[in-house]
């Protein structure tokens, strides 16, 4: 399946927090798009459970030494699988969270502000984030927006659109139209990068002369010199 964010994309590094999209450009037929293409992935999968599993199994993000550290557990290796998520309390619990900040911010698509609506409550995500000492590098943002869109993808996949008749047999076809991957790829990019501007926001409000003390991974310099 060819969709837009098969194709990495890269843009100039800010040189400070403030530096973002300031409007999502969402026709109204793409955000109702999303609407109904995000209530039909999520009657076929639990799409926060997805997404962390998916986190778990990306060692380039680090998540499951985080969980770890916050649930004091050792996770070993291997594979991860939606139903290992839902037997981790701290992993359904961000599942949890996945699930509730999407239908809150997809609920605010068809207001007449709902730019401004979703951008406030992306940037509080990303200062929650930095104040809860979950701390995302640079390689962390672009994880988390792919593994969320291939996992919004993956729910939409198992709705079988047609079947076609081959040597005398059914075989199904699974397909997402473009236009609904392309307008989810320009969503999930406007609430990642907001997300990063609240967190580094928060991260220039703390106090630099004492830095946070956790037993996790430290905050990433360089976290500020890439974009999603």
């Amino acid at each position: 399946m060819d969709h837009p964010f098969n194709h990495r994309r890269t843009s100039p590094a800010p040189d400070s927090p403030s530096v973002g999209p300031k409007t999502i450009n969402l026709s109204l037929a793409e955000r109702q798009c999303i609407c109904a293409s995000w209530e039909k992935a999520s009657t076929q999968s639990d799409i926060g459970c997805e997404l962390v599993a998916r986190l778990l199994n990306d060692n380039r993000t680090r998540f499951r030494a985080l969980l770890e550290c916050k649930s004091g557990s050792f996770l070993g290796s291997g594979n991860y699988t939606t139903e290992d998520v839902n037997g981790m309390k701290r992993a359904r619990s961000v599942a949890d969270g996945v699930n509730c900040f999407f239908n809150k911010v997809i609920s605010k698509l068809m207001d007449t502000n709902y730019v401004e609506e979703i951008q406030d409550l992306s940037l509080q995500l990303g200062a929650m984030h930095f104040r809860m000492k979950v701390w995302f590098q640079a390689e962390n943002w672009l994880c988390v927006k792919n593994c969320l869109l291939d996992s919004v993808v993956s729910a939409l996949l198992k709705d079988v659109k047609g079947t076609y008749v081959i040597c005398g047999g059914l075989k199904k076809v699974q397909t997402v139209e473009k236009h609904t991957t392309h307008a989810w790829f320009k969503f999930v990019q406007f609430i990642i990068q907001n997300m990063k501007k609240g967190f580094l926001a928060e991260a220039l409000n703390s106090d630099s002369h004492h830095q946070p003390k956790t037993e996790c991974a430290s905050p990433c310099s360089s976290a500020s010199n890439h974009s999603i």
